[in-house]
């Protein structure tokens, strides 16, 4: 395990609590030696197992697979010692820090014949399962286009300056998969402007407006704000989508708005999200990256690759690639400009949905 606080804390807590029969963490590196120290007692780790280096880790640790969660500009570098050394990596996200670090990761998963797949986790939101469901099943008729909201008050972290905090780069990857997973299609093109308000502090643009045409011809618009101050909507943020017969609204990750004229709106609670495999629930969360977790040891058993394995989930990064060009020039990004290079690895994921029995409307 590359990381052992943060995230990545969260991480070895899952492992702990979720896998306890499948998962057993036999290295650790972090650049702290307090953490080390304090994960040592808890894994059970003697020194020899502990390292502030991830080439030295991934040279001396022999492991079925490799996690990796530290700041994005080190996911490169680290995810390419692991798979260089044999092992398969499950990486935070975003992939990298970037296109050319990505696609350096990706590049070697071909290369060495190592799995590689991304935490991106909302996808497993319960109602947005529920809204893939109402969608493929024509409940509202056709879909036309998709809103999404995201706004949190990081105006309290502006003393974080580290470059990977800024809306497109870290926040909004979770946000750009979101719209390709919702309209069951890759972005064709992305245009749009990025900001800085006069008043934050941030030293890079905390705002955005973009809007996107997909490949299947929906259209899709994305409102970011890293200095909300009122309307909160956190990570999970809002999305509406226009039907032909109906207007869907998702709230947080579980709650379900349908409004049709001439009827009663209804809201409801998403069907849980259902854990192949698994005898029930989840403990904590994260529940998105126990999906994730248990997609990615069923691949490494010989199963289904992962749904946001590297070759699919780079579609997702490149957008706030684009995103960040669009703004520098304001001219529309085609995203597939951007993956011409590595066309040939690149794949389309099948996602499965998998809740319990939907509401019917």
């Amino acid at each position: 395990m590359i990381g052992g606080s943060g995230m990545a804390a969260v991480w070895i807590k899952n492992f702990i609590e979720n896998f306890t029969h499948q998962v057993k963490i036999v290295g650790l590196c972090d650049v702290n030696t307090k953490v080390l120290e304090k994960n040592a007692k808890l894994l059970g780790l003697s020194k020899d197992r502990l390292f502030t280096d991830f080439n030295e880790a991934c040279e001396k640790v022999k492991a079925d697979f490799c996690g990796i969660a530290i700041p994005p500009q080190f996911h490169s570098s680290a995810a390419i010692a692991a798979m260089e050394n044999g092992m398969p990596v499950l990486c935070e996200k975003p992939i990298a820090d970037t296109l050319e670090a990505a696609k350096a990761m990706l590049h070697t998963s071909k290369k060495t014949d190592m799995p590689c797949a991304i935490i991106q986790q909302f996808r497993y939101a319960s109602n947005k399962q529920e809204f893939i469901r109402i969608r493929d099943e024509g409940r509202l008729g056709r879909l036309q286009y998709i809103v999404g909201k995201y706004a949190d008050d990081y105006q309290r972290f502006t003393s974080d300056k580290r470059p990977h905090r800024r809306l497109l780069f870290h926040d909004c990857v979770h946000h750009f998969d979101m719209f390709r997973f919702l309209s069951g299609s890759d972005c064709e093109t992305l245009s749009g402007f990025g900001w800085k308000p006069e008043w934050s502090k941030f030293d890079h643009w905390s705002s955005g407006f973009y809007i996107m045409r997909m490949e299947n011809g929906l259209h899709a618009f994305y409102e970011g704000n890293s200095s909300g101050a009122g309307l909160i909507t956190n990570w999970h943020s809002y999305y509406r989508a226009e039907f032909e017969n109906g207007t869907v609204e998702l709230l947080d990750e579980n709650r379900v708005v349908i409004y049709q004229m001439g009827k009663k709106t209804r809201s409801y609670k998403a069907p849980k999200v259902i854990f192949p495999g698994r005898s029930g629930q989840p403990i904590g969360g994260f529940w998105g990256h126990v999906y994730i977790i248990d997609e990615f040891l069923n691949w490494l058993d010989g199963g289904l690759p992962s749904s946001t394995r590297i070759e699919d989930n780079i579609k997702s990064f490149v957008m706030s690639i684009a995103a960040r060009d669009t703004t520098l020039d304001n001219q529309p990004k085609k995203i597939r400009d951007y993956l011409l290079d590595v066309e040939y690895l690149i794949s389309d994921s099948k996602h499965k949905v998998n809740i319990q029995d939907s509401v019917q409307l």
